[in-house]
C-alpha cells in the first residue's frame, strides 16, 4: 500500500505545525493529486470528499497553535487506507473527520448541518469505538490479559467494538484510525509501544482478520511484532534481506518461465512474487518448530486467471513443470477454508529450491485482499458462538463488496446514483451487550439489562443487597438499563433486602430470566411458613385422591432422594416447582416397594414365605396359616406395597385390609386375637383390583377419551358404571387393574389434564 507519507513527502506534516500562506498552498495542491489519485482508485469524482477535505484544512489553519494537531494530515492518512479498501464516499468523508471532532476543532452538529445525517452517523460511531477504545487502553486489568494472552476474556472486547455501533462501516473507520495510529508509534515512548501494539495484535488484528481485510491484517501484525519482539522482528528481516537479491532473481526467472508455459496452453495469467510478512513467518515457525530455511512458502509466485477452469489447468502445467513436494497441497477452491477463502496452492521443487505457487481467479484474489470473502475464525480457533457477532460480519463482507460494484458500475459517471446505503445496511442489533465492572472486567449480557440484572449476574448476595449503582461515575436507577461500554459499580448494604416490586415485570427492574430465578429463590425461602402450608396442602390433596391416609408418609424418608436437609424442603420444592408432585410420588411408591418394573428397589417381605401361605392370587403372605381362604377386603381395597394386616373371619377365611383401615383397627381393638400379619410378595403376580371415581362435565365420546388413556398405560379395565345427572355433571366409576400406586398416580394425573373432567380419585368404600 502506497501511503500519503511517501506521495506528500512531510508538506502536510510541516503544515499541522507552521500555519503560513506558503504552506496551505502546497497542501492544497498536494491535496489535489491525492484526490485524483483516490478518484482513479474509486473511480468517482468524489465532490462530497473534496469538499470535506478542504473544510477540514480550514478548520486547522483556523484553530490557535496551542490547540493545533496532526488532525489534518491524520484524516488524509486515515481516509488513504480506507480507498484502497473501496469504501464508499460517506465512510471517506467520516474518517477525514473524525480526528478534527475528536480534537474539538469542530463540533459534531456542524457535521449533521454541513454534510448530512450518514456522515453524522459515522462520525458519532467511530467516537463512541474511540471512547471505548480509550478505556480498553486505560484498563489495567485487561492489559494483564494482553500480557497472559486471555483469548476467551479477549473475545468479548472485539465484539464489544463492533456491538458499540449500528452501522458497520464504524468498524472499518476504527481500523483505519487504529493502522495510523501503530505507524506512528516509532516517537512514543517504549512502555507506549508495547502496550498499544500487544492492544492491536490481540484485538484488531484478528478483527481485521475476521473481516477478511488482508491488507491491513499484514501491516497491523507486523507493525506490532516490531514493537513487541524487535531482536526476533530484526532477525527475520535480516534473513529476509541477507536473500532478497537472490530471490527476486529466482523469483523472475520462475515467473518468466512460468508465464512462457502458461501462454503455450492458451492461457493468459497475471503473476507475480509475493514475500510472507515477518509475523506470519515468525508465527509459522514458532508453531511448527521450524528453522528459516525450513519454510516452503518464504519463496512464493502467485498466480491469476481468468477463471476457475484456468485454475485447475495451470496447475496441472506447474507439476508437469517442477516437481511436487508430498502433502503440500490444498484445494480451497473445492473446499474452501471455513473463513470462505478460496484458492489452489502448492509446494514444488523448482530449480533446486522449495517454490509455493497459489493460483485463484482474479474475483477470488480481490476478495482475499479486500474482506469480501466469508471470513472469519480462521487461524484464531475460535467457534461461530455467536450468530448475531457472525452476522454483523457478513453485512460488512457484503457491504464491501456492494462498494466495489457500485464503484465499477459507476465509473466517469456522476456520484449521486439516488441508492441509500439504508439498503444494505445491517440493523440486526446484538443479542449481547459488554459492559465493564468497577475492576475492569469484561461482563457478557443479554440486550436490555438492567444495572439490577448485572448485579445478580456478578453475584447473587451482590444483587440482593444492592440498593444503588452508578454507570460512568453517575447514580442511576436500578432500571436503568445498560449498553455496551459503559461500567458499572453496584453499591451494596448488609442489612439490603429484595423488594417484591423487583418480580413486578411492569416496573422494569429485571429483564434477564437468571435474575429473576435468583429472587424467586431468595423470597421462596423467605416465605417458607406460608410455602409450607400450600406444600403440605398440595400433598394432602394428592394423598387424599389415592386416598393414603397422610400420617403413613413420613417426607424425611424422601430427603436424600431429592438432595434436601428436611422433609419441610420438599414441601417447599412442590411450591417452588423444584420437585414435582409425579416424582414424590414415584418415590413414595418406591418406598413401600411398590414398582414391578423396577425389582431390585422393592423391599423383601418381613415375613418367611416357608412357614406361609401364599394366596398367588393376590401376591400376599399369611403368617403360619396353611390352607385357608384369603380375600381382599373391599372396604379398603389395599394396593400392592401398601401395609397390610390380615384379620380371621368366622366364614370367610381370612381378610386383607390396609393397617390404617378404620374397619380394621376397630376389628382388632374388640378381637385383637383375630389379627394375622401379612405382608406382599417381592412382585405382584398380577394387577391389583383398584376402584376410581371420574368427575367431568358430559359429552361425546368421553368414555372413549377416558378408556384411551388408561389402555395406553397398560391398564386393565374390569368394570365400568357410568352416571349423567341433570346439571350436565357425569359420574365415572371404573374398576381397574394397577401395578401399585406409582401407576395409579400416573394415571389419576393423566387423566385430570384430559378436557372436561373435574376430578379423578382412588374410591374406598365407606370414604
Amino acid at each position: 500500500m502506497v501511503t500519503v507519507r511517501e506521495q506528500l513527502p512531510g508538506r502536510l506534516n510541516e503544515l499541522s505545525q507552521e500555519a503560513t500562506v506558503e504552506h496551505a498552498d502546497q497542501a492544497l495542491h498536494d491535496l489535489a493529486e491525492w484526490l485524483d489519485r483516490v478518484r482513479g482508485i474509486l473511480g468517482a469524482p468524489l465532490k462530497q470528499l473534496e469538499e470535506v477535505a478542504h473544510f477540514t484544512l480550514k478548520k486547522e489553519l483556523d484553530s490557535t497553535v496551542h490547540h493545533r494537531s496532526n488532525t489534518f494530515y491524520m484524516g488524509i492518512e486515515m481516509a488513504d487506507i480506507l480507498a484502497y479498501l473501496h469504501a464508499d464516499e460517506d465512510t471517506l468523508s467520516a474518517a477525514m473527520l473524525y480526528r478534527s471532532v475528536r480534537e474539538g476543532l469542530m463540533p459534531i452538529d456542524e457535521v449533521l448541518q454541513k454534510f448530512g445525517e450518514q456522515v453524522h452517523s459515522l462520525v458519532k460511531g467511530t467516537l463512541s469505538m474511540g471512547k471505548l477504545s480509550d478505556l480498553i487502553e486505560q484498563n489495567k486489568r485487561l492489559e494483564d490479559h494482553f500480557n497472559n494472552n486471555q483469548r476467551e476474556h479477549l473475545s468479548g472486547i472485539y465484539k464489544m467494538l463492533i456491538s458499540v455501533t449500528e452501522d458497520v462501516r464504524v468498524v472499518l473507520i476504527k481500523l483505519a484510525e487504529r493502522t495510523y495510529a501503530l505507524r506512528e508509534l516509532t516517537k512514543a515512548s517504549r512502555e507506549r509501544q508495547e502496550r498499544v501494539a500487544r492492544e492491536i495484535l490481540t484485538i484488531y488484528s484478528p478483527l481485521a482478520h475476521r473481516l477478511g481485510i488482508a491488507q491491513l491484517k499484514w501491516e497491523l501484525e507486523d507493525l506490532a511484532f516490531r514493537y513487541l519482539a524487535p531482536e526476533r522482528y530484526k532477525e527475520i528481516a535480516s534473513l529476509l534481506n541477507e536473500k532478497r537479491l537472490e530471490r527476486e532473481q529466482y523469483i523472475q526467472f520462475v515467473i518468466d518461465k512460468l508465464r512462457k508455459e502458461l501462454l503455450e496452453h492458451g492461457i493468459e495469467a497475471d503473476i507475480n512474487g509475493r514475500v510472507k510478512h515477518i509475523y506470519s513467518i515468525y508465527r509459522k515457525m514458532k508453531s511448527k518448530n521450524l528453522s528459516f530455511d525450513q519454510l516452503y512458502d518464504i519463496r512464493a509466485v502467485r498466480v491469476l486467471v481468468k477463471g476457475v477452469p484456468e485454475c485447475y489447468h495451470s496447475l496441472g502445467i506447474v507439476h508437469q513443470i517442477w516437481r511436487h513436494i508430498p502433502h503440500q497441497f490444498d484445494d480451497y477452491i473445492t473446499n474452501p477454508k471455513a473463513n470462505g477463502y478460496r484458492s489452489l496452492h502448492t509446494a514444488v521443487i523448482a530449480e533446486n529450491k522449495s517454490l509455493e505457487v497459489q493460483i485463484r481467479t482474479k474475483a477470488m484474489h480481490e476478495e482475499a485482499e479486500l474482506g469480501v470473502c466469508s471470513h472469519f475464525n480462521y487461524k484464531e480457533g475460535g467457534k461461530n458462538t455467536d450468530r448475531s457477532f457472525n452476522h454483523r460480519l457478513h453485512s460488512l463482507r457484503a457491504v464491501l463488496e456492494h462498494y466495489q460494484e457500485r464503484n465499477d458500475a459507476s465509473a466517469h459517471k456522476d456520484d449521486e446514483s439516488g441508492e441509500s446505503f439504508e439498503q444494505i445496511q445491517d440493523f440486526e442489533g446484538f443479542e449481547k451487550i459488554y459492559v465493564f465492572s468497577r475492576d475492569g472486567d469484561i461482563k457478557e449480557l443479554p440486550r436490555g439489562s438492567t444495572v439490577l440484572d448485572f448485579a445478580y449476574h456478578v453475584h447473587t448476595e451482590v444483587g440482593n443487597k444492592c440498593y444503588a449503582a452508578r454507570v460512568n461515575q453517575r447514580y442511576v436507577p436500578l432500571t436503568y438499563t445498560l449498553k455496551t461500554g459503559e461500567q458499572v459499580e453496584i453499591l451494596t448494604k448488609k442489612d439490603r433486602e429484595p423488594n417484591r416490586d423487583w418480580l413486578v415485570n411492569s416496573l422494569g427492574y429485571i429483564k434477564t430470566s437468571r435474575a429473576r430465578d435468583k429472587l424467586r429463590h431468595w423470597f421462596r425461602q423467605q416465605d417458607r411458613s406460608k410455602n409450607l402450608e400450600v406444600g403440605r396442602d398440595i400433598l394432602n390433596k394428592e394423598l387424599s385422591r389415592l386416598a393414603i391416609h397422610h400420617k403413613s408418609i413420613d417426607l424425611n424418608d424422601y430427603c436424600n432422594h431429592f438432595n434436601v436437609k428436611l422433609g419441610e424442603d420438599i414441601l417447599i420444592g412442590l411450591v417452588s416447582g423444584d420437585i414435582s408432585l409425579h416424582a414424590l410420588m414415584n418415590q413414595v411408591n418406591r418406598h413401600m416397594h411398590l414398582d414391578q418394573d423396577e425389582p431390585e428397589l422393592v423391599l423383601k417381605p418381613t415375613l418367611n414365605p416357608r412357614a406361609s401361605h401364599t394366596l398367588s392370587a393376590h401376591g400376599i403372605l399369611i403368617d403360619g396359616l396353611d390352607n385357608v381362604e384369603l380375600h381382599v377386603a373391599q372396604c379398603c381395597q389395599p394396593v400392592h406395597g401398601e401395609a397390610i394386616a390380615g384379620y380371621i373371619t368366622l366364614n370367610r377365611g381370612v381378610s386383607i385390609h390396609k393397617v390404617t383401615c378404620p374397619d380394621y383397627v376397630r376389628m382388632i381393638g374388640q378381637e385383637p386375637e383375630r389379627a394375622v400379619e401379612a405382608d406382599w410378595e417381592m412382585q405382584p403376580t398380577r394387577g391389583q383390583s383398584v376402584q376410581i371415581v371420574v368427575e367431568a362435565y358430559d359429552r361425546r365420546g368421553l368414555l372413549k377419551d377416558l378408556t384411551q388413556v388408561i389402555f395406553s398405560d397398560q391398564i386393565n379395565i374390569r368394570q365400568v358404571n357410568t352416571i349423567s345427572e341433570a346439571d350436565g355433571i357425569a359420574n365415572m366409576k371404573l374398576l381397574i387393574e394397577v401395578k401399585g400406586l406409582a401407576q395409579l398416580s400416573r394415571l389419576l394425573a393423566r387423566l385430570e389434564q384430559q378436557p372436561g373432567i373435574i376430578s379423578a380419585r382412588r374410591f374406598i368404600q365407606g370414604n
